[in-house]
């Protein structure tokens, strides 16, 4: 599946391919799937912290933050950059 990234004015800049999705409960996220996303200091701890922060937060799901609740994770390749003018 191909993706474009637009900026804040609605112009393309970026052209992603994802390879892969998987749907996992959240207390399974993978140490290599928070290393990759490359937040914070890239470690599963810091991941979980601020993900269940942000979903507490912000969810709009009844239910709110559940520790087994599902989380989409999508790795992809950026295919093209398109730079600010």
């Amino acid at each position: 599946m191909l993706s474009i990234i637009l900026d804040g004015r609605g112009v393309p800049r970026a052209l992603l391919e994802t390879t892969e999705v998987q749907i996992v409960p959240f207390g399974e996220v993978s140490v290599e799937h928070a290393f990759t996303e490359g937040e914070g200091d890239r470690t599963l701890e810091y991941w979980r912290r601020v993900h269940e922060w942000f979903w507490r937060e912000y969810s709009e799901n009844p239910r709110g933050f559940e520790p087994d609740m599902p989380v989409v994770c999508e790795r992809f390749r950026l295919l093209r950059v398109e730079s600010v003018t």
